[in-house]
């Protein structure tokens, strides 16, 4: 089997271009992942790879695929993965293609989150707790950068992602019949602990400035979580709370 030994190889550099490039991931339709733990994931997902980079020498830990698997070197690695120490392997799966969304009745929509970190939390409590989508508006971070796919660990192959305009989001909850709320504390808002959300969309807005004004005239109302003393939560750790609302 061919090894790949030279860091400026075609290959690794298209790899490097997806793990770098939004625009790159979604020309190709792909996005890169790292780490056998991940690779199991994936399988146990229904996701097949499209292409396997493994540690020379550490193929014999690899599960069957349906898939090339490329032997690379450890400089060749190093240069494939997005963190100073490398899982011994590095793959590329291709980006789902999103329907529209036909049911469901939990669902939290995302008004420009920008943090990684907090949408990759968002989507494995999102996962945890059997939400039925997580909807996208405006400039979100993107699911699939290299970032999102390490925290939320394996949850972003089986929570579904959907992007939507936020009048596309307006008519989607009026064809299912669920209302639609955004997290904000506002005159009027209601805590989550008194609000049904078992049937529901409740939109998180943005890290700095929270839901938009035209997201929220497209609402019923807002709702807030009591606090204490800290002024805000974190967007992550408040829609995890939300969602253990909606599942509970």
């Amino acid at each position: 089997m061919f090894t790949i030994t030279s860091r400026d190889n075609p290959q690794v550099k298209s790899v490097c271009a997806l793990s770098a490039s939004g625009k790159k991931r979604r020309e190709a339709g792909l996005f890169v992942c790292e780490g056998f733990t991940l690779l199991d994931e994936a399988l146990r997902s229904g996701r097949m790879p499209r292409q396997v980079f493994c540690l020379q020498g550490q193929e014999n830990r690899l599960p069957p695929l349906d898939c090339p698997v490329i032997p690379v070197t450890e400089p060749v690695l190093q240069k494939l993965s997005d963190v100073p120490a490398p899982q011994g392997v590095v793959f590329t799966l291709p980006i789902p293609e999103v329907s529209g969304i036909v049911g469901g009745t939990r669902f939290l929509a995302l008004d420009e989150l920008r943090d990684p970190g907090n949408l990759g939390t968002v989507l494995r409590t999102a996962d945890a707790f059997g939400i039925d989508g997580v909807i996208l508006l405006g400039d979100c971070a993107d699911p699939y950068s290299p970032k999102v796919v390490r925290s939320a660990m394996g949850s972003l192959f089986r929570v579904r992602l959907f992007r939507l305009s936020a009048q596309q989001l307006r008519e989607t909850m009026k064809k299912l019949d669920l209302p639609l709320y955004a997290a904000a504390l506002d005159e009027g808002s209601r805590s989550v602990t008194g609000v049904d959300l078992h049937r529901s969309c409740v939109v998180v807005g943005n890290e700095a400035h929270g839901v938009s004004a035209a997201v929220k005239d497209l609402c019923r109302g807002s709702v807030i979580i009591p606090i204490q003393s800290a002024e805000s939560l974190n967007a992550g750790v408040a829609a995890g709370i939300i969602m253990w609302e909606m599942s509970r």
